[in-house]
């Protein structure tokens, strides 16, 4: 971005620059003559009271007078050795409707015409300006040239020579290619934004870019150019003004639009609107003939314009009301932003504006603040709608990642909801039984020792399923870390082989002795739950076979029993929490000791999988034989 403004503003200062090109001093006094009725003949123009000017500029203003401008040529000036004996006329800007000569070396019949009012084929010398070549000649002489135009007065006329004109004309082209090219760089970055984004206003943004660059071709001298020879040159001068004043007013609209989403005055944001009236009465006096009204009308309607604008961006009361709101509620760009935009607009409007009408004198480098007007307010809306764009982005991506956060908190919500149903389910099914049988021990006056040994079985698979939901809480609390230590995993197998009812139903086949370096607790958890599980699963006349052994750097356990009367559990889910087996519901369970098993083993780096042998299933643990 930094880079594109530099760019812009070198591109600015080198179209100023145009207008300070450098004349040989070949003519020697200046002086101009009104017209009123526009019927005066030349010799009546030479005896007529005379007004001199100081330089190249002349501006009267917005009049409908035609006037009589007196250039005395001295060829005496002539400091340096000339390549050609012709000079060249040079006329700016390209927009006045009709210019004449009158040269006393000239002694042909035909007029000697140009403007927007001819093609441009027919111009002496053909470039972007308007062009008349004459000879050096031998003695001073004056030279007459009868301006009549509905535009400004406001003409820029030197006389230099061929060589000076070229170089001239160069500067000029460049800067003139430089000013559509930054103009078009505005609109092609609009493009891209709005394809990224379908913003209104970016939209707006484009078309008002796009008659920016046709009101540049007008105001350059492009149009006249490449529209000759198919144009009618009758026309040329309808539709450059018919342009003009649609360019203003699409400007007041597209800047009321922007305005009015920081709520300004209703009543200046009204007036605003209303300027764009203007248009249609302007399209009207042009179809009576009388452009030059329609021409003055809106030149005062830019002024009336910026001023209004400015102060409705003033009014605006946007930031005020939200002073207090949330961050995603205020506007999009501060107020400075947005009045400083109009600051340097109204400034550069002034400028060019003032001279135009002839209020102030015409200085050095400001005819081209027409233009520079227009890149300056495209540069600055550019940035204004850049920095709203990006604002608006980060709101949309802020948005999308609040609701993105709310979905992702509401699917926790509901998976805690399902966990809870599946909890209340699960504890409501598996507590019943072990209850019955305690209530059926407590009720009973003299209990069997059956009853009792059915009655402590109870009790001990409550304790074990209550076991189980505060290891799975500390887990998902995150309360249980790795503490890792040196321990015999074969003296913790025989350990939980001693503390079995049945102990001599569990088979171990085992070295003396296998050291880890790991945590104890969870590895005693990964052993019982797989020992308790082959127990209670398997037909209780079977023997279960645990073998232990090792790799070199791992400790390698399997474990396999019977399946007996209950349905094969399904491998793929087996370690699923709360899942159990359809049979298995009769054993009571929490569908939660194969969980841990596998969390605590992922945990401690190692792996467990689940194998189906016919009848017959097995678990195969592989644990890290030191925890890192």
């Amino acid at each position: 971005m930094l880079n594109l403004c530099r760019s812009l503003l070198l591109g600015l200062l080198l179209l100023v620059t145009v207008s300070l090109a450098w004349a040989s001093g070949f003519v020697t006094e200046r002086a101009w003559v009104e017209d009123p009725t526009g019927q005066m003949t030349l010799a009546e123009a030479q005896r007529a009271p005379e007004t001199p000017f100081a330089n190249k500029y002349f501006t009267q203003g917005f009049s409908q007078s035609t006037f009589w401008l007196r250039l005395h040529i001295d060829p005496a000036a002539i400091t340096k050795p000339l390549a050609s004996n012709r000079l060249i006329i040079r006329i700016r800007p390209p927009i006045q409707d009709q210019i004449q000569l009158f040269d006393p070396l000239h002694k042909d019949d035909e007029a000697r015409l140009t403007g927007d009012y001819f093609d441009w084929e027919t111009d002496e010398y053909q470039s972007l300006n308007l062009n008349y070549v004459i000879p050096v000649g031998q003695a001073p002489r004056d030279v007459w040239l009868r301006l009549r135009t509905n535009q400004s007065t406001l003409t820029v006329i030197e006389v230099m020579t061929v060589d000076e004109v070229r170089a001239a004309d160069r500067r000029q082209e460049m800067g003139a290619i430089m000013y559509l090219a930054m103009l078009v760089i505005c609109m092609g970055w609009g493009v891209l934004s709005f394809i990224i984004q379908r913003d209104r206003l970016v939209g707006m943004y484009i078309g008002r870019e796009l008659l920016a660059i046709i009101y540049g071709l007008v105001m350059l001298g492009y149009f006249r150019a490449l529209t000759s020879g198919w144009l009618p040159a009758a026309w040329l001068d309808p539709i450059s003004n018919t342009l003009i004043c649609l360019f203003v007013t699409y400007v007041i609209w597209f800047d009321s639009q922007l305005i009015r989403q920081f709520k300004p005055n209703p009543w200046l944001y009204r007036a605003t609107l209303s300027l764009m009236l203007a248009l249609p009465v302007e399209w009207a006096l042009q179809l009576m003939g009388k452009a030059h009204l329609a021409i003055m009308l809106n030149s005062y309607i830019v002024f009336a314009a910026i001023l209004l604008v400015f102060i409705t961006a003033l009014s605006t009361r946007a930031w005020r009301e939200t002073r207090n709101a949330a961050a995603d509620q205020k506007p999009v760009i501060s107020k400075t932003l947005l009045v400083g935009t109009y600051v340097v607009i109204l400034i550069a409007v002034l400028f060019n504006r003032l001279p135009a009408v002839g209020l102030v004198p015409m200085q050095e480098g400001l005819l081209y603040l027409n233009l520079v007007y227009a890149l300056v307010s495209s540069v600055m809306m550019m940035i204004l709608v850049l920095v709203r764009a990006y604002r608006l982005n980060q709101r949309q991506q802020n948005a999308q990642k609040h609701l993105e956060m709310a979905q992702l908190e509401i699917a926790r919500e509901q998976a805690r909801r399902v966990e809870q149903s599946n909890f209340l389910k699960m504890l409501a099914h598996e507590m019943k039984t072990p209850l019955s049988v305690v209530r059926m021990a407590v009720g009973s006056e003299y209990p069997s020792p059956r009853i009792n040994d059915m009655a402590d079985r109870a009790v001990r698979d409550m304790n074990g399923i209550i076991e189980r939901l505060l290891q799975v809480e500390k887990l998902h609390d995150d309360q249980l870390s790795i503490q890792a230590a040196p321990f015999d995993l074969i003296k913790m197998v025989y350990q939980l082989q001693a503390a079995l009812p049945n102990a001599n139903r569990l088979q171990i086949e085992a070295p003396a002795a296998l050291r880890m370096e790991s945590d104890a607790r969870f590895v005693q958890i990964i052993l019982s739950n797989l020992i308790d599980n082959a127990v209670k699963y398997s037909p209780s006349d079977s023997v279960i076979v645990l073998k232990l052994g090792q790799t070199r750097d791992a400790a390698l356990l399997r474990i396999e029993n019977d399946i007996g009367a209950i349905d094969a559990p399904d491998p793929n889910c087996v370690f699923d929490k709360y899942y159990r087996s359809e049979r298995a519901q009769a054993f009571t369970g929490s569908g939660l000791g194969l969980y841990l098993v596998k969390v605590l083993a992922d945990m401690l780096s190692g792996q467990v999988r689940c194998i189906l042998l016919g009848q017959r299933i097995c678990f195969e643990l592989v644990l890290p034989l030191a925890n890192k």
